[in-house]
């Protein structure tokens, strides 16, 4: 009786573990996620799986199990696990190396089985439960050591998914080592955890409780990639016009509680319509990715950029002053001119019209938008390629982003 519930435990958890092994699979169909080692945790969670009915498929069906083979199933999903966080974490993996040292053990523990009278297998025979269990130790701390280095990079859900699959691996890794020991010590006789099958119960669940902890992990990764795609360009990687709205406000109301300054710059590219007429929409778009590189290059860490929609491009100043903005779009203006697109067979060279306006206190964001418009229509009224400057009350052209000490007031009504 008590040998029937032992092996109904263990396939309770291979039950566990096959389930996983789904998840792990429909997850690796979101898109984005085929890289991220769902794959290899799939496998592994299979391996668990058969590591959970082996037992008891010998029990009741009657066949020969081979020795250490239960072991030998769960070193080579510890095996795939390990292989598949790396990847995930995107650290240079050693699946080559893992796959070599796989074939090598089941080769070593199938001679063993077919070939019983082989001198060297039976000398290595005593030796195989410990080998592996050292391997599964070991890869149970690359676990760790791949994991933590991501505890700092999540947040959330995230970082208790990453923290849980640490904590896991560790205990499970001691507990295994602790068994290690007793096995070490007398070759040939199981460790204290093996005795009574413990041990294989207790990797599976532990196998199973990591799934889980990836399975989130990978499910946060994929929220946020969900996330940055609902909040940004596609074509650029800079905010939509949504999300930059949102961040705008969220800028105005610090600069507020910090009485800072805050000046926005609206930036369009000049004749944009005839770089797509001469040279194609597909060249145009990558103008656009110029651009936006070129903004990310210039504006500072704190800065907000965002694409409004075309070839109209918006950055958002904290704590800045429409002076020092003003040296701000000057440098853009500048790399922009004197760093053509490169494109086949020509570069593509192109100019910027630049409009900005600095928050007055208590002025709303509609307020500051229409003002920095106001001055990017007047750069483009003043011939284009350069910045213009709009304060309340006194409208201001801008002269040419080369001659950056000129500035004329306009003639008001």
């Amino acid at each position: 009786m008590k040998m029937f519930q032992s092996h109904m435990i263990v396939l309770v958890a291979g039950l566990f573990a096959l389930q996983m092994a789904v998840v792990c699979a429909v997850l690796r169909r979101s898109p984005g996620m085929e890289p991220s080692g769902l794959t290899a945790w799939a496998l592994g969670d299979l391996m668990a799986a058969s590591a959970a009915a082996m037992p008891a498929l010998a029990e009741f069906a009657g066949y020969w199990l081979a020795a250490d083979a239960v072991d030998m199933a769960l070193f080579s999903g510890i095996s795939l696990m390990a292989a598949g966080t790396r990847h995930f974490a995107g650290k240079p993996g050693h699946a080559s190396t893992l796959l070599v040292v796989n074939l090598v053990l089941g080769a070593a523990i199938a001679g063993g089985t077919w070939w019983p009278h082989a001198g060297w297998l039976e000398a290595l025979r005593p030796w195989m439960p410990a080998a592996l269990g050292f391997g599964q130790v070991l890869l149970l701390l690359d676990l760790v050591r791949s994991v933590v280095p991501v505890l700092a990079q999540k947040r959330g859900t995230g970082r208790f998914a990453a923290l849980s699959l640490v904590l896991i691996a560790a205990g499970c890794a001691g507990l295994n080592a602790w068994n290690l020991a007793g096995s070490v010590v007398q070759p040939g006789v199981p460790g204290p955890l093996a005795q009574d099958g413990s041990l294989v119960v207790l990797n599976v669940f532990a196998m199973v409780g990591l799934s889980v902890s990836f399975a989130l992990m990978t499910h946060d990764r994929l929220r946020r990639m969900l996330e940055r795609k609902a909040s940004h360009d596609d074509l650029t990687g800079l905010l939509a016009r949504g999300a930059f709205w949102q961040q705008l406000e969220a800028a105005i109301g610090q600069a507020d509680r910090q009485g800072k300054p805050l000046t926005v710059a609206f930036i369009d590219l000049d004749h944009f319509k005839a770089i797509n007429d001469v040279y194609g929409h597909l060249a145009g778009d990558s103008v656009l990715r110029h651009c936006a590189g070129l903004l990310r290059k210039t504006a500072g860490s704190q800065d907000i950029i965002g694409r409004l929609g075309g070839e109209e491009f918006a950055l958002v100043m904290p704590g800045t002053t429409l002076e020092r903005g003003r040296a701000t779009s000057l440098r853009l203006s500048t790399a922009v001119r004197n760093t053509p697109c490169p494109s086949e067979p020509d570069a593509i060279a192109y100019t910027v019209s630049i409009g900005m306006a600095q928050r007055e206190p208590s002025e709303t964001v509609e307020n500051l938008m229409r003002r920095a418009d106001q001055a990017l229509y007047d750069a483009k009224q003043a011939g284009r390629n350069c910045v213009s400057l709009h304060r309340v009350g006194m409208p201001w052209h801008g002269a040419s982003a080369g001659e950056p000490t000129h500035w004329r007031q306009r003639a008001t009504s």
